[in-house]
């Protein structure tokens, strides 16, 4: 009987054996092929640039415009200073850079050659300068000329040709006009009109002058007192030509204003 069984168990385990091999050599074969083993994913290699920017007294200086360049002079980054005065850089390669600073009121910053290192952070304090105005003077060996004469008062005043044009036509209002610019006299009397070197003539027309002065030459011999306060006129030669000029002013009721109180208004006109 064992031996029977023997027999008949034999080719059994030997199927058995044989599946199992042809199930491994199967899931050996669908299995994705490695050439060897896992590689992990590099990070990028950047560089961080970080600091303040403040002036020689270690005061901040907030909204300071940061560049950085390459060597040769290409724009890598650009930034400004926080409110207190710091700044960050990040994402940068590897490398040579300069940086440079600016601001109002402050001189233009410009570094040497930073050298950055790979994952490096690097920590850049900048100290700028104050900007110094720059002014100009020009000393020149010209003498001024000074005016000893006494005709070159500070209150004399010469009017002629188109100055006289702004005075008044009137003789009653310019006599008032040239008072009121030769201002108070030294003596009790007030001032003095001189006419062609004379006093107490009748103001000529303003047609007939040709130069009024004022004050020109207070100490004068040909006066006998200080002249502060008179006015001189000199008027305009005689010609061989017949000239003049004729002023007339005139005022009419007609022209005044409604008396609420009378109907009647008298009779004014004068001319």
């Amino acid at each position: 009987m064992q031996s029977c069984s023997s027999v008949l168990l034999r080719p059994l385990l030997l199927g058995l054996l044989g599946f199992s091999y042809v199930v491994q050599i199967s899931a050996q074969a669908d299995a994705p092929a490695v050439s060897g083993a896992a590689q992990p994913v590099a990070s990028p290699v950047t560089v961080t640039v970080r600091g303040h920017v403040a002036d020689p007294s270690g005061a901040l200086i907030p909204g300071a415009k940061i560049t950085l360049t390459t060597t040769s002079g290409v724009d890598v980054a650009s930034v400004a200073a926080d409110a207190s005065g710091s700044f960050l850089i990040k994402g940068l390669k590897a490398g040579d850079y300069k940086i440079s600073a600016v601001s109002d009121g402050f001189a233009p910053f410009q570094s040497g050659i930073i050298t950055l290192a790979a994952n490096q952070v690097k920590r850049i304090d900048i100290v700028m300068a104050i900007e110094v105005a720059q002014q100009s003077v020009s000393v020149s060996d010209e003498v001024a000329e000074v005016n000893v004469e006494a005709g070159g008062n500070t209150s004399a005043v010469v009017l002629k040709g188109e100055d006289l044009q702004a005075l008044a036509d009137d003789p009653d209002e310019l006599a008032s006009e040239l008072s009121a610019l030769a201002g108070p006299a030294a003596g009790p009397n007030g001032g003095e009109i001189y006419i062609d070197g004379f006093s107490g003539g009748e103001l000529p027309p303003k047609s007939a002058i040709l130069q009024i002065r004022v004050n020109q030459n207070p100490f004068s011999a040909e006066f006998d007192r200080l002249g502060y306060g008179r006015i001189e006129i000199v008027t305009k030669p005689g010609t061989e030509k017949l000239h003049g000029q004729a002023l007339l002013q005139g005022n009419d009721k007609s022209f005044n204003t409604g008396n609420p109180f009378t109907a009647n208004i008298p009779e004014y006109h004068s001319y």
